[in-house]
């Protein structure tokens, strides 16, 4: 247990400090998709929702636990809703444009991508009165945008396109499913 923490800090360090040498060392590993949900998307995931939930918890006004459970499930349906639906558009489009289709790595760059997100989903979850921080997720395209360009092959000039056109859509799904998830917490309540 404390040697996967370990790793998983680890890993969050590496990829948000030095984004291209952690591309160019996934470039060589092939860790099983069980091992990149389970050993680090997931714990981060729970992470968010525990830092929603503490602070649900804690505010005066609310503090029964249907209300702070269906917050921190929000951001688990959101998150994980994310993970699959980003990752089937990621590698879908790279035959768009002109790449070779390869789910693991859509899969990868769609799970450290949204590391930046993670961490200040918690930091905001824990902190409400912080939620300007969400403008720090964006260093999630900057990543992204490292990882296809050591992970993927384009023909010339497409790279570039595949990369906005990645990212918009990526963008325009989570905006998406988080006012979609909003508006049915509200309609639950």
């Amino acid at each position: 247990m404390q040697k996967s923490f370990k790793r998983i800090v680890h890993n969050i360090k590496e990829v948000i400090l030095e984004p291209k040498t952690f591309w160019e060392k996934q470039k060589q590993e092939q860790p099983s998709q069980m091992k990149l949900l389970t050993g680090y998307f997931l714990p981060l995931l729970l992470l968010v929702a525990l830092g929603v939930f503490a602070s649900e918890m804690l505010r005066g006004s609310r503090f029964y636990i249907t209300f702070p459970l269906m917050k921190a499930s929000r951001e688990i349906v959101l998150f994980l809703l994310q993970y699959v639906i980003s990752a089937f558009l990621t590698n879908e489009l790279i035959k768009a444009f002109g790449g070779e289709k390869n789910m693991h790595t859509a899969r990868k760059l769609v799970v450290y991508s949204l590391t930046p997100y993670l961490l200040v989903s918690f930091v905001t979850g824990l902190f409400p009165f912080l939620y300007v921080a969400n403008i720090l997720g964006l260093y999630g395209f900057y990543i992204f945008w490292t990882g296809v360009s050591e992970l993927l092959v384009f023909p010339e000039k497409k790279q570039s396109s595949y990369i906005l056109v990645t990212i918009l859509a990526n963008f325009f799904v989570f905006s998406f499913l988080s006012v979609l998830l909003s508006r049915l917490l509200t309609a639950f309540l």
